[in-house]
């Protein structure tokens, strides 16, 4: 399993409706994707109003590492495009890929 988090950070006067986007439309676009196989959206209680956006983060789970080299080439453009022309100068993201994951649970 690969996990793909993508931190953004949103600018206050389109946050709802950024977020609205993610839940409706860009994150079950992004699931369709091959090998894509889970996403969690992760929403940051409060935050200071004086700063200019506010931040949250998504957790992909990829199948495995070609699902995601199959990701970067073909469709990590086109779907990041999507964002921008929607949320022109808006909101900045950076990515990180983690190509293992050791999972615990409670007992």
């Amino acid at each position: 399993m690969v996990t793909y988090i993508v931190h953004i950070s949103v600018r206050h006067e389109v946050y709802t409706e950024y977020v609205d986007w993610l839940k409706n439309e860009h994150i079950a676009e992004v699931l369709t994707l091959p090998g894509f196989l889970k996403a969690e959206l992760c929403l940051r209680k409060g935050g200071s109003m004086e700063a200019s956006s506010k931040d949250l983060k998504i957790v992909y789970t990829i199948k495995d590492e070609d699902a995601m080299k199959t990701y970067m080439t073909e469709y990590a453009m086109g779907m990041r495009e999507k964002g921008l022309e929607k949320f022109p100068g808006q909101f900045s993201a950076q990515r990180e890929v983690w190509l293992e994951t050791i999972n615990f649970t409670s007992k």
